[in-house]
């Protein structure tokens, strides 16, 4: 399975490797043994024991690895010094290892360990002891995996640890020596080099000013359902395309990436993750119980009438990051309203129009319904404003019986100028007779614009709209042509997650890192940095309106236009 839904329990490995003459030596976990009956037998505390072993349980499973004492340390000198000049070391195998790995972990190749290890013939074993050539080649396979440190005087493990953000368990583990203390000229390896992350930016006009931002807390809301799905549903569920768990899986995961894009840039930010269960009774608990006065931002609940809920209930800023229909109805002040209001779509096509109009003739299509003979109305008077426009060549085309009349169609069209067919529905049936009645008379020069390519348009072929240039407004659009900003997203995503993100990781990474970044360069001022330009991210163009008495609104989308060889292109 390629998703995470939750956060994972991280596990401690040690890899420690000594040879008979080092401080310490595997042990095999007989049955009934415990941590401390075994501390005993090699004459170390358990405490001191379990330090060595972290991650092993105070009762650890017969035939568990651990690392003990070498009893016999120091009592042969020179085969000590022997030992530590010796251009080979003893490597522990742990479980679920492989030849593959430890031979590319360590710069040699599968054949130079079975030579260095005759016995490997036989298979690989968990416990078993192999040796590992040192060569130059391995020395800088060393030097290029992991970030090294030479002790110096006045260098403690802990200063360590807090500089490289490494817990002192895993530092032990890397560097089994530290057992026997900090010396001068150690060179230890405090982690492994993390793959690379590319970091150029999105271009942007929103500037960020990271050098004083203060500590940032997000609380993200989100119907994980954690207490819903066992393995079997869980399986399920993700089989199903756009199911909640998929949407709020890949959104989390999108958004991890964009806090820890922002932790690498010197941003202090916690995260805390609360889980609404898509249930109106736990969101109504969750706003009542949890403490939201150190909040700097509330991200979620993923549905806009759920943000409201929270909004209405909390002081914190709101980010609601999903459209819907019911978000131009119902406001509250600090609700922040990512999707952008339709009317928002419509007033960048039509103010595209009026400014490219050369003497076009249009028709506007539209489905009849009461409820959109405002709109209709509307953009036609808009269309009778347009400079030198004629109010001849504006018509308007309304279904009869159900459906857009082909022949009905074809008597409006001008067969000697250019059409321009704006289309004002979002419904599949008067779509869908629409695109019918121009498949018929695609001789002429037809150009068909609307306002949002929605789920009407889910069946019409992408390559007849390509052939009628297909003009529409969107919120989500990906500019994917050397964009290094996307490649980087792209890259830090599959390094973290193992797989490629989807439509809804984008939206996670793009708001939560957009938010992030206006409230890290206005001091936590959500309000200003709202108001502190345009950006564009991965997906989205955010640029915020703030209403005095209602709630601050993104205005930012594309306008697009398919070119005749189906490339979707962003017009300026």
């Amino acid at each position: 399975m390629k998703r995470i839904v939750l956060l994972c329990a991280f596990f401690f490995v040690v890899a420690i490797s000594f040879g008979q003459q080092k401080k310490f030596v595997s042990y095999t976990v007989k049955k009934g043994e415990t941590m401390k009956s075994i501390a005993k037998d090699y004459q170390i505390s358990r405490k001191d024991l379990m330090r060595l072993n972290p991650g092993v349980s105070k009762k650890p499973n017969p035939n568990t690895v651990i690392i003990v004492p070498n009893l016999n340390y120091g009592k042969n000198e020179l085969a000590q010094e022997d030992a530590d000049t010796s251009e080979e070391v003893l490597y522990l195998v742990k479980p679920k290892e492989t030849l593959y790995g430890i031979s590319k972990s360590n710069g040699l190749t599968i054949e130079e360990l079975i030579v260095a290890n005759p016995e490997l013939k036989d298979g690989l074993k968990i416990g078993m002891q192999i040796v590992i050539p040192v060569s130059e080649a391995s020395e800088e396979k060393i030097k290029e995996d992991f970030i090294l440190h030479e002790v110096v005087k006045d260098d403690t493990v802990y200063n360590l640890t807090r500089r490289y953000n490494v817990s002192e368990e895993s530092l032990l583990a890397l560097n089994p020596e530290l057992a026997d203390g900090l010396k001068l000229g150690m060179v230890l390896k405090m982690k492994e080099v993390e793959p690379e992350i590319i970091t150029e930016d999105i271009v942007f006009k929103f500037e960020e000013r990271f050098d004083e931002s203060p500590g940032l807390k997000v609380v993200f809301m989100l119907p994980y359902e954690v207490e819903k799905y066992n393995d079997t549903t869980l399986e399920q569920s993700f089989k199903i395309e756009n199911s909640l768990l998929n949407i709020t899986t890949d959104f989390h995961l999108g958004a991890e990436v964009a806090i820890d894009s922002l932790r690498r840039k010197g941003v202090r930010i916690t995260a805390e993750y609360l889980d609404t269960e898509n249930s109106d009774f736990k969101l109504q608990q969750l706003v009542n119980n949890y403490d939201f006065s150190n909040t700097d931002v509330v991200i979620g609940p993923l549905f806009y009438e759920k943000a409201y809920y929270v909004a209405k209930h909390i002081d914190a800023p709101v980010v609601a990051p999903m459209y819907s229909k019911k978000q131009e109805e119902n406001e509250v002040k600090n609700l922040i309203k990512v999707a952008p209001d339709r009317n928002i779509h419509e007033e960048a096509v039509m103010a595209y129009l009026e400014e490219n109009y050369d003497g076009e003739h249009i028709l506007v299509v539209n489905d009849g319904l009461p409820e959109t003979q405002s709109m209709l109305w509307r953009n036609v008077n808009r269309i009778k404003a347009f400079d030198s426009i004629q109010e001849s060549k504006i018509k308007v085309i309304k279904p009869e019986k159900g459906f857009i009349d082909r022949e009905v169609f074809k008597s409006k069209i001008d067969s000697t100028a250019s059409n321009w067919v704006l289309l004002l529905t979002d419904r599949v049936d008067i779509t869908a007779s629409a695109v019918n009645s121009i498949k018929g008379i695609m001789r002429f020069d037809i150009k068909l614009i609307a306002f949002d390519k929605g789920r009407n348009f889910n069946n019409v072929d992408n390559g007849f709209l390509a052939h009628l240039n297909f003009l529409f407004a969107t919120s989500e659009f990906m500019e994917t042509d050397n964009n290094t900003g996307i490649n980087a997203f792209y890259q830090n995503y599959y390094v973290k997650n193992g797989a490629y993100p989807g439509r809804f990781a984008a939206k996670g990474f793009d708001v939560t890192y957009d938010i992030l970044a206006r409230l890290a360069s206005n001091e936590g001022s959500l309000g200003n940095g709202l108001q502190d330009g345009v950006s564009q991210r991965v997906l989205g163009k955010y640029n915020y309106e703030k209403k005095v008495f209602g709630p601050t609104k993104n205005e930012g989308v594309f306008l697009i236009e398919y070119a005749k060889d189906l490339t979707p292109i962003q017009l300026k």
